[in-house]
């Protein structure tokens, strides 16, 4: 298959992102929240001017009113015309880069909380009210703080509004995903005030940016338990981008009271035709009509995958969890280089 995507790289600046081919290079980066220098976007002023210091685009039939033929034989391009063709494209800018686009820089809000969904024994969708300045951009990962009144402990969730799709709006509402936590003192305070009508404080939006580079290539991504949370936001946020490549997310709980997110897992599938997902448990009953596996991931994934050689594998989950499969991959033929063990739990 061929890449869809083109990583560009502005060295000076300390950028580096991808855009989809198919889209000029300023439309590109605006989706991607970092803007450009540009005006007319029509081809006539030439503030977006940049240099090809490494990779190829496709300038044909644009339209040029500025640049020269010694511009065009410096490998200078009108950036809001040009399409990224190779997978790397190294720019340098002619004019320099204006103020960016406001990122959500952490702030403290005061937010009441407008419903409390008890999704499984150990998780709750919180919905909190949020300003019409608030901005997080969805297509980043991107987390808040509840601030507890004497405790500095600092935890994430996940935002996890799945079904947004402009990534600069709200409408006056954030959802997030709040995990039982280890701390007993944190797990008082939210059962105490995690109600419908009472206000608490948050801080945030925070960018995670500890976000595996996908490779170009089948990809598999395996998690358990409450790791789904942030598994699930990556996998919408790489379908959402374009990646074309199959996609499967096979995630492990202990029994069916456990399992959430489903309901977004279904309708990912139903939106992608490369994605799909399967569900395995340590502690049911499977009848011969059940959608789910038994056992853990490491006793059936070679049942599904007997080879994983061609494989980029994500992995999230406790410790115990990444050591066992890793172990169980590489018996498989899954390669060191395409392993991705994420950290951030």
């Amino acid at each position: 298959m061929i890449n869809k995507f083109t990583n560009i790289k502005i060295a000076k600046y300390k950028l580096d992102y991808s855009v989809e081919k198919n889209k000029n290079i300023v439309q590109g980066s605006l989706n991607k929240n970092i803007k450009l220098p540009f005006s007319c976007r029509s081809g006539v002023c030439g503030t977006c001017k940049a240099k090809i210091i490494q990779g190829n685009v496709n300038a044909n039939n644009k339209i040029n009113h500025v640049l020269t033929e010694s511009d065009i034989n410096n490998n200078i391009i009108l950036t809001c015309q040009a399409e990224p063709v190779s997978d790397l494209l190294e720019l340098e800018m002619i004019s320099p880069m204006p103020r960016q686009i406001p990122s959500g820089s952490p702030k403290e809000i005061i937010s009441e909380i407008l419903s409390v969904k008890q999704i499984t024994p150990e998780v709750r969708d919180i919905s909190i009210s949020v300003s019409k300045r608030f901005y997080s951009n969805l297509n980043q990962l991107s987390y808040m703080e509840i601030l507890i009144p004497g405790l500095k402990i600092k935890e994430k969730y996940y935002i996890s509004n799945f079904d947004k799709k402009n990534n600069q709006s709200n409408d006056g509402v954030i959802n997030i995903l709040v995990v039982k936590s280890k701390n007993l003192d944190v797990n008082e305070y939210l059962n105490k005030n995690l109600i419908a009508g009472e206000v608490i404080t948050l801080k945030g939006p925070y960018a995670d940016n500890n976000f595996p580079n996908f490779l170009t290539k089948p990809t598999l991504l395996l998690t358990n338990h409450t790791n789904i949370i942030r598994t699930l936001i990556i996998v919408n946020q790489l379908l959402s981008s374009g990646f074309n490549f199959p996609i499967m997310l096979i995630n492990y709980f202990n029994d069916k009271k456990d399992i959430f997110l489903m309901e977004e897992m279904h309708k990912l599938e139903f939106l992608y035709k490369n994605f799909s997902y399967k569900i395995t448990l340590q502690n049911q009953d499977i009848s011969n009509t059940s959608r789910f596996l038994l056992g853990s991931i490491p006793k059936v994934i070679n049942k599904i995958f007997p080879d994983l050689s061609s494989h980029y594998i994500y992995i999230n989950g406790d410790e115990s969890f990444l050591i066992e499969i890793r172990k169980k991959i590489i018996e498989l033929e899954a390669k060191e280089e395409n392993i991705y063990t994420d950290l951030n739990n």
